[in-house]
């Protein structure tokens, strides 16, 4: 009887092709599932800056839960680190509970929505907030320091000094801001020749909710852009308001109303932060979850060759609070 030799080999090698394509079928699943998660329930941040000492620390890495205030889905599509791309409509999902005063929010940076950013919320939609010699209150009561808050800077900008980088123009300084208050759905703006000092806070807002403002003038037209945010003042000085228009509607007679709520957002470093009293307040639309927890930190300003120095493993697990 003739023996076929070869049949044992042909079954080794279809036994280890079945074998690789079960490992290839499992990765390709778990990334799915990877990806799936880090879209819609849990997403990976890095502290880039030290707006947030000392309760957070440049090379904290942590996860924010984007579950609790709805799942937002993605609305850019490109080429990830670069701003090759283009944006794409989005929903978000009934949350839990909407942002509250205390929470560590990470969001979408509003005048640069490509950039995340993390702060605390300190107000929300209706709340007055003022800060006076490095004393924030809200709503005429203390608001407390988070417990690993600071300050950097023992000086004090004097209240009557202005800044040229404080929202809105004429709100004060770092240290004396305000008093302002945020908006809230259903709050109303007028437009007249006497509150133009309020015009900018306003544009600004309208423009987050997705209309178009633009300026026509000896029949050139621009539209006001957060790219051209620097011109509005301006802008707003030199020309009537019949040259301007909101959704090709005159500011004469004209009535918008608040669709959305913001929020006040402060880094706990008082002193060196980027936060809502240099831009402005944050539309829900650009929340993307809340602060969960670290699970590495790492002193970039330590060695390798010191690694037990280098890697903070007192922090790594901690809940952020």
């Amino acid at each position: 009887m003739e023996k076929n030799l070869s049949e044992p080999k042909m079954k080794k090698k279809e036994n280890q092709k079945s074998t690789l394509r079960e490992y290839m079928e499992s990765l390709f699943v778990a990334m799915l599932i990877a990806i799936v998660i880090r879209a819609l329930v849990i997403y990976p941040f890095r502290i880039p800056t030290g707006s947030m000492e000392d309760s957070l620390l440049v090379g904290d890495f942590l996860l924010a839960n984007k579950f609790v205030y709805g799942i937002r889905t993605p609305d850019w599509v490109g080429i990830p680190y670069t701003k090759i791309g283009f944006k794409i409509p989005f929903i978000r999902t009934p949350g839990f509970r909407k942002p509250q005063k205390g929470d560590v929010v990470i969001f979408k940076y509003p005048r640069d929505a490509t950039l995340n950013y993390i702060k605390r919320c300190v107000a929300v939609s209706g709340d007055t907030v003022e800060y006076r010699n490095k004393v924030l209150y809200v709503n005429g009561e203390v608001f407390p320091n988070p417990p690993h808050s600071k300050f950097i800077d023992s000086f004090i900008y004097p209240a009557n000094r202005q800044q040229s980088d404080i929202y809105p123009p004429g709100a004060g300084n770092r240290d004396n801001y305000g008093p302002v208050r945020v908006p809230a759905p259903g709050d109303t703006f007028r437009f007249t020749d006497e509150n133009k000092n309020l015009w900018y806070e306003r544009f600004q807002i309208i423009l987050y909710e997705d209309h178009r403002i633009t300026l026509s003038h000896n029949n050139q037209t621009i539209d006001l852009t957060i790219d051209n945010q620097d011109r509005w003042q301006t802008a707003i000085s030199m020309y009537p308001m019949n040259d301007f228009t909101i959704d090709e509607q005159s500011l004469s007679g004209y009535i918008y109303t608040v669709k959305n709520r913001h929020y006040f957002m402060m880094g706990d470093n008082r002193d060196n932060s980027l936060d809502s009293r240099s831009w402005g307040f944050l539309p829900e639309r650009y929340v993307v979850g809340e602060g969960l927890i670290i699970y590495w930190s790492w002193n970039s300003d330590v060695p390798l060759y010191r690694l037990f120095k280098k890697i903070r493993f007192g922090r790594i697990l901690n809940l952020i609070r």
